[in-house]
């Protein structure tokens, strides 16, 4: 039981920034329904329909502060994640890399082109904190570990 209590105080106590970090593609996406609601703009102002030409508005402006929001989210998210995940015994983040990513990743949010970088590096973040610290944060039973070591 002293072992499970040793390997219990080395995991950071509150992993849960995961679950910002989890929302990397609501960015991009927004994004593209943005760009989606302009474009759809500029037709609908064409063919001089009102209604169509509002709603598209509406779209754009929403979509646009979405993706703000999103962008912001996950990158505070990914920076506390990987400064809960610093003492970790299994995964180590560099916090600095994570930073880095967080804040190409809030660029995104202005200009499409650092998504083309932050997801890939977000994606691969998220793999890697997956493989090594698993989904429940590191927080499984002394059990599950064991059961998981005998099967590996």
């Amino acid at each position: 039981m002293s072992q499970f209590s040793a390997s219990e105080s080395a995991v950071p106590a509150d992993q849960s920034w995961r679950y910002g970090v989890y929302l990397f593609p609501l960015g991009p996406l927004s994004m593209l329904c943005s760009y989606a609601g302009l474009w759809l703009f500029t037709r609908a102002t064409d063919a001089e329909s009102i209604g169509v030409g509002v709603a598209a508005f509406i779209v754009t402006v929403l979509a646009g502060w979405l993706s703000y929001l999103f962008a912001a989210i996950v990158a505070i998210a990914i920076s506390m994640d990987a400064r809960a995940l610093r003492d970790h015994p299994t995964w180590n983040p560099s916090p600095w890399l994570a930073v880095g990513a967080g804040l190409v990743h809030f660029a995104g949010a202005v200009l499409a082109g650092p998504y083309l970088l932050s997801v890939p590096a977000i994606a691969y973040y998220v793999y890697r904190r997956r493989q090594h610290v698993g989904g429940d944060g590191g927080r499984g039973s002394a059990e599950s570990a064991r059961d998981r070591a005998t099967l590996e």
